[in-house]
């Protein structure tokens, strides 16, 4: 299948997890885990390569850009406390963004890159992404035992690292507190 395909496809997938999102909010994580996966994927596999031909570099270039954006509203959202009541308006705007993107891809950058690459490209470029969006979503990271991260949280720090843990502890929780969720108080 060519690539604008399976990548249309996969849009699907996230169109439907942003909309479960909205009423369930831990679906969440999924839908940042296949958006994530998506994008970096998308980028290697198809804006890499499109960047290359001079008529589509500026429409690569800004798709690319605005996957930047969006992984910031991921990093700002996923620090902002699932039980606060502003949570769904952080889930709402990232799929509002999001979906603005994907529209934007499949209406003006998919058909420029049908014409402009021959269909065994476009075939050879899907079949990549799919082998590596599998993959990548069928990973799932083992959890730290219990044991392991009581004992570790016991451990008494050293006095600088004592001063530094002071330094960027935001709440009693370790959860940031709401004023501190803008832009411009990313995770390190």
């Amino acid at each position: 299948m060519e690539i604008t395909a399976v990548l249309t496809e996969h849009h699907a997938v996230l169109r439907r997890l942003f909309e479960q999102s909205k009423s369930q909010p831990d679906v969440f994580d999924e839908f940042i885990r296949n958006l994530t996966v998506h994008h970096t994927m998308e980028e290697k596999y198809f804006y890499d390569i499109l960047e290359q031909v001079s008529e589509a570099r500026h429409d690569a270039l800004e798709a690319v850009n605005e996957h930047h954006i969006i992984e910031l509203i991921i990093k700002d959202a996923e620090r902002f406390p699932r039980d606060h009541e502003r949570f769904p308006v952080k889930i709402e705007s990232l799929g509002e963004y999001t979906s603005h993107h994907l529209d934007e891809e499949e209406e003006e950058i998919f058909p420029m890159a049908r014409e402009i690459f021959p269909e065994h490209t476009l075939a050879t470029l899907g079949k990549l992404f799919s082998e590596a969006k599998e993959k990548l979503l069928g990973v799932i990271l083992p959890e730290v035992p219990a044991a392991i991260a009581a004992r570790d949280a016991k451990k008494q720090p050293t006095a600088e690292q004592s001063s530094t843990a002071q330094n960027r502890a935001l709440t009693e929780k370790n959860k940031p507190r709401v004023q501190d969720l803008g832009i411009g108080s990313l995770k390190e």
